[in-house]
Parts: structure tokens; C-alpha cells; sequence
């Protein structure tokens, strides 16, 4: 039997500015991780755990996720896709030095 690519009607309402129905879980996951680690609640949180393993979660957090997410998510995500703590603090180091930039251009 075939594993499905697509993402469970449940998390749609995540996805309101596409058409979740095309969404592909292996094409689309960076943005389909990014939408639910910032915003899931513990039922699409609980399905991003069970879709993506720890290694492919912590490969995005390694490429985008200190860039996109609040400090707070990505520390969570970090924890339970199993970082080092080293690498864990590297990172979120790293996401407090991008987002001063941007502030720095907000005011």
C-alpha cells in the first residue's frame, strides 16, 4: 500500500492563502513544516511528528527554521527533533542575530 504525499484535510485551515489539496508532503515540506511549527496546534503537531522523522525536521531547522520561526518554536522543534544542545543554542543564537537585523530596518 502506497503512503499517501498529501496533507491531512484536518490541517487545511493552516494552509489558507494556497490550495492545500495540491500540497505534496515530500515537494512542499519545507512550507508545510515551517506552517505547522509555527502555528499548529497538538493534533497537526502530533501528524508533523508522525510525516517527517527527527532528522528530516532538524535538517529544516538547520536550513530555514531559525530564519522563520519565533524563539520560542524553534528551540521547542530543536528539543524534539533531537539538536545537540550545543548546536541547539548555536542556532537559536543565530535566529536572535537575524531578527535584530530586521528590527533594526522596522524602525
Amino acid at each position: 500500500m502506497k503512503k499517501s504525499n498529501r496533507i491531512d484535510p484536518s490541517l487545511y485551515s493552516f494552509f489558507w492563502d494556497c490550495d492545500p489539496e495540491h500540497l505534496d508532503t515530500i515537494k512542499h515540506s519545507d512550507f508545510i513544516m515551517y506552517r505547522i511549527m509555527e502555528r499548529g496546534t497538538y493534533d497537526a503537531m502530533c501528524w508533523l511528528k508522525k510525516t517527517y522523522t527527527d532528522h528530516q525536521r532538524y535538517l529544516f531547522l538547520e536550513r530555514k527554521g531559525y530564519r522563520v520561526l519565533p524563539f520560542r518554536e524553534l528551540n521547542y522543534w530543536l528539543l524534539i527533533s533531537g539538536a545537540d544542545t550545543n548546536r541547539r543554542k548555536e542556532l537559536i543564537e543565530k535566529a536572535r542575530i537575524h531578527n535584530n537585523v530586521w528590527q533594526r530596518f522596522s524602525h
